[in-house]
């Protein structure tokens, strides 16, 4: 049979839903003969769940596929052996622990709300399971898993600038990461709300710190990726507080912890890019610092590959040359941020180039360029 005889109008009707499009009035549905059990997790919460992995699907693989990916989702989960004791299988645990570095590439690539989509589908298909009581065992891996989706999603709303949605999933983000019982975990989730949250306008940059100093006693003594990531984080943050000289001194740390790691990697390996990270975060103490020579080593180390990061090291030395040419380098910080779609535009961005407005003199800030800057960068 084809999906026409199966289901009528019904997927485009779906698709129209949920692409946002007007749905016109088709003729009803004729539903089944046989009479349906009662399925206690089928409620109200697990429709409006289901409404929302059509949708975020129809933002990510096309509103046509939208309701057959949904569908699909749902029977695999639905055809797994669960657990004893648990309301899950461990067949969904590890896919959603192995999907992790998938959503991670595409935060890395993709525009924000096209990553937040993918993401929140995953999450709400975790939700359920999570507010239910799960053998001991289980409610680990879960939370492990769990904690990785609640940073992105926590990281994608601070590039979207939610910053009250933000704090709500950084909070959930502590807690998961604290229930899973992996310290290391937990301190590379703190160490990345840290770099994340300390762009954001308006944050106490000395709470951020808290954060990033909070992340290193989780890791421990042994020097890993995520004391590394503690470490680098303390470097950012000092050196955005103008404390350059902690800034160098935390940013050495973190090179010989770097080299000295034993632990092995506890994250997906794209989050584990540490040395590559080193450069960016020496890129950004050294040209906040003022360091022109080692700030310039860096950015030409960053490996350009790297688009996202990329367009911040771009914007870095359009701070270094604001310093010596005011007029230039707003013009270049703009030129730059233009030149960024504007739903690929994230929060760091706007945060960079109101770096550029703040090393300039007093009277290079009556400049045009300063105009054009600051209505470019301005916090909405």
């Amino acid at each position: 049979m084809t999906k026409e005889d199966l289901f009528g109008d019904e997927l485009e009707r779906r698709a129209q839903s949920a692409s946002g499009l007007p749905v016109e009035e088709s003729p009803g549905i004729p539903g089944g003969t046989v009479e349906p059990s009662p399925t206690p997790d089928h409620g109200d919460g697990d429709v409006n769940r289901r409404d929302l992995l059509q949708n975020v699907t129809a933002l990510t693989a096309g509103a046509a596929a939208a309701p057959v990916f949904a569908a699909l989702t749902q029977g695999w989960q639905d055809s797994e052996p669960v657990l004893a004791g648990a309301s899950l299988s461990q067949d969904m645990i590890d896919d959603w622990e192995d999907a992790v570095g998938v959503h991670t590439q595409r935060a890395r690539v993709e525009a924000p709300t096209v990553a937040l989509a993918a993401l929140a589908a995953d999450f709400m298909a975790m939700a359920p399971h999570l507010a239910r009581p799960q053998p001991e065992g289980v409610r680990r891996d879960l939370t492990h898993a769990a904690a990785q989706y609640a940073m992105l999603i926590a990281g994608k709303l601070v590039d979207l600038g939610d910053h009250r949605q933000s704090r709500r999933w950084w909070n959930k983000t502590r807690a998961l990461g604290n229930e899973s019982g992996d310290p290391l975990l937990a301190s590379w989730l703190r160490g990345r709300e840290a770099l994340y949250r300390h762009g954001f306008p308006g944050e106490d940059l000395a709470n951020v710190l808290a954060v990033a100093q909070d992340a290193e006693r989780l890791a421990g003594d042994r020097h890993s990726v995520p004391l590394v990531s503690a470490l680098a984080s303390q470097a950012q943050i000092l050196a955005h507080m103008g404390r350059y000289d902690d800034a160098i001194a935390a940013l050495r740390k973190a090179e010989f912890s770097f080299d000295h790691m034993t632990t092995p990697m506890i994250v997906e390996d794209d989050w584990a890019r540490r040395e590559q990270g080193l450069w960016f975060d020496k890129s950004v103490v050294y040209t906040l610092a003022g360091d022109v020579r080692r700030a310039t080593e860096a950015q030409d180390r960053y490996p350009k590959s790297d688009v996202g990061g990329a367009i911040s090291i771009s914007l870095h030395r359009a701070v270094l040359e604001a310093r010596s040419d005011p007029a230039a380098g707003m013009e270049e910080a703009s030129r730059i941020i233009q030149g960024i779609p504007a739903e690929r535009r994230r929060t760091k961005h706007m945060t960079l180039g109101r770096i550029v407005l703040n090393v300039v003199p007093e009277r290079a800030r009556k400049l045009s360029a300063a105009r054009e800057l600051r209505a470019l960068t301005a916090v909405t």
